[in-house]
């Protein structure tokens, strides 16, 4: 399978980034935000209640900016921006070709590429509007394939 040279926008790849993140190891922001809220009904008393809306509006925040950071200033988040192709072969390796528009007459120029094996591969999501194809990759950790 082969795909036309695409590119994805930087709110799609921020918003699965965040997504993969939050199915990872996002469910421990809740623990602290799920203690509150059960020490406010079973003691009755309405401040924990208020520390609990506190807590998701000044702290989860907080916690969500580094992280985002974290995936934006990487050279995979440059990577995941520009124009490529991507190949899927029988044996499940994954090549991206990456291109360049000539100037003159936006042509599409390939450029450097890089073959990705099936074991690195963690999981393959189906979304409504993208394919995500999440990696055990230090330099690149999702690849976002438009529908």
């Amino acid at each position: 399978m082969k795909s036309e040279p695409f590119t994805s926008s930087p709110s799609a790849y921020l918003r699965y980034t965040m997504l993969v993140w939050m199915m990872s190891r996002g469910w421990l922001l809740f623990i602290p935000l799920f203690v509150t809220v059960a020490l406010a009904s079973v003691l009755g008393d309405i401040r924990w209640a208020i520390v609990a809306v506190a807590y998701m509006l000044v702290c989860v925040p907080m916690i969500l900016t580094p992280v985002a950071l974290k995936y934006i200033l990487t050279p995979s988040a440059r990577r995941q921006l520009a124009l490529k192709s991507v190949e899927i072969d029988p044996d499940r390796n994954i090549a991206i070709r990456y291109y360049d528009r000539n100037s003159d007459d936006d042509a599409l120029i390939p450029g450097e590429g890089e073959i990705i094996s099936a074991s690195e591969v963690k999981a393959i999501f189906h979304f409504r509007r993208h394919t995500v194809i999440w990696l055990d990759k230090p330099d690149i950790q999702l690849i976002l394939i438009p529908d």
